[in-house]
C-alpha cells in the first residue's frame, strides 16, 4: 500500500467493519469523516482524538500537538490535556528527546493545555522520531459539532487558506530544493497559523451544521470526508480558493496541487449562515472564505476557473506523500 492514511474504503473494509461492539455512552462513534469520539459525560461530553505525526523532520513536538488539538476544534471542544507516545530509532541522542518534548510542552501550554502523560521508548522499529498524541477536551453536550451534519444548501467556508502545514514543512525540511530563499520568519508566519482552536469554539458557538479540519488530501480531501459522513455532495469553486503566495510559489516548483495539499491550521465549516459567520471570524482576525456549498449530491466536484466540473470520486492522495515518492524515487 502507498504511505499516507487509508483511503475511506479500505478503512471501512479493513478497520471500520472489524467494530461491532457500541457502548450507549458514546455519542459519536469511529466512522468515515469524523475527527472525534464523543463520550457522554453528563452535562459535557468528553472528546478524544489521536494523531500521529510522519510526514516532518523539524517541529515534530509543534505539529504533533496543534494537529490532535486541531480535531478536538473540529468537533467545537475546548482542548484540557495531551499523552504523548514519543519513538524514537537507537542512537538517539538525549538532547533531541528534550527538544521534541520541550516543543510539545510550550505548544501545548501556549493553548491551555497540560501534557497529562504517554509513553518514550527506544526502538529499533522505527527508522526516525515518531510522534503520537493521544487529545482530550470537553464540550457542552448540547453545542458539540461532527462531520456528519452537513446540509444540502449550507455554505462551505474554509478559515486562513490552504497549504498551510505542508507549506511550513517543505519550506523549513526542503527549503534547499527552491530557487528562493524562505526565511525564518516567513516559516514562523505558517507555523503560527497551525492551530484552528480559536475558530472551532467561535463556530461552535455561533451554531454550525459540521466542521472537519484540513489534513491530508488537503482541502479536496476533507470536502470529501464531509460528504461521505454526512451523505451529501458539494461543488467546490476553485477560483474562491485563497492560496497563500508562498504556497502557490512552492507548488508551482514542485508541480503540487495546493488543493490537494496537507493543510493543518484550516478548517472547513458548513453553515446555512456563511455570509455572517465569515464576519463573525473575520471580527475576530480570523480570515475566511466560502469556497463552495453543499448539494444534494454523493460526492464533491471540483469547479475548475473555466467551468469544467471534476467529481472527487476516489480517495484523495496528499500531494505532500506524491511529493515524497518522487524524492524516493530519485525524479
Amino acid at each position: 500500500m502507498k504511505a499516507g492514511k487509508l483511503s475511506g474504503e479500505l478503512l471501512e473494509r479493513m478497520v471500520l467493519s472489524a467494530l461491532r461492539f457500541k457502548r450507549d455512552d458514546v455519542l459519536v462513534h469511529a466512522g468515515l469523516g469524523e475527527d472525534c469520539a464523543v463520550i457522554d459525560f453528563g452535562e459535557e461530553v468528553c472528546l478524544v482524538t489521536s494523531d500521529p505525526i510522519t510526514g516532518a523532520v523539524e517541529g515534530l513536538g509543534e505539529l504533533a500537538v496543534h494537529v490532535a488539538c486541531n480535531d478536538l476544534a473540529a468537533n467545537g471542544g475546548t482542548p484540557v490535556g495531551v499523552q504523548v507516545v514519543l519513538l524514537v530509532p537507537e542512537g538517539t541522542n538525549e538532547e533531541y528527546i528534550r527538544t521534541v518534548m520541550e516543543d510539545v510542552h510550550a505548544t501545548a501550554a501556549a493553548l491551555g493545555v497540560e501534557v497529562i502523560g504517554g509513553h518514550t521508548e527506544v526502538t529499533s522499529r522505527v527508522r526516525e522520531c515518531v510522534v503520537s498524541i493521544t487529545a482530550i477536551g470537553r464540550a457542552p453536550k448540547g453545542r458539540y459539532v461532527t462531520s456528519h451534519g452537513a446540509q444540502p444548501g449550507d455554505d462551505l467556508l474554509i478559515t486562513k487558506g490552504v497549504g498551510i502545514e505542508a507549506t511550513a514543512i517543505l519550506a523549513r525540511d526542503f527549503g534547499q530544493l527552491l530557487p528562493f530563499e524562505v526565511t525564518p520568519e516567513q516559516i514562523a508566519q505558517f507555523t503560527r497559523s497551525l492551530s484552528v482552536v480559536p475558530e472551532g469554539l467561535l463556530a461552535a458557538e455561533f451554531g454550525v451544521h459540521a466542521m472537519h479540519d484540513v489534513t491530508e488530501g488537503g482541502l479536496l480531501g476533507a470536502a470529501r470526508e464531509i460528504c461521505l459522513a454526512s451523505g451529501v455532495g458539494a461543488e467546490i469553486w476553485e477560483q474562491e480558493v485563497f492560496v497563500p503566495e508562498l504556497t502557490l510559489r512552492i507548488c508551482q516548483h514542485l508541480g503540487l496541487d495546493p488543493l490537494a495539499l496537507l493543510s493543518s491550521g484550516a478548517m472547513l465549516i458548513a453553515t446555512p449562515k456563511g455570509q455572517e459567520l465569515k464576519g463573525h471570524l473575520g471580527a475576530a482576525g480570523i480570515p475566511a472564505f466560502i469556497v463552495g456549498r453543499i448539494t444534494a449530491g454523493s460526492c464533491p466536484v471540483l469547479i475548475r476557473a473555466d467551468g469544467e466540473g471534476v467529481p472527487i470520486q476516489e480517495h484523495v492522495e496528499d500531494e505532500l506523500w506524491r511529493f515524497f515518492a518522487r524524492l524516493e524515487e530519485g525524479k
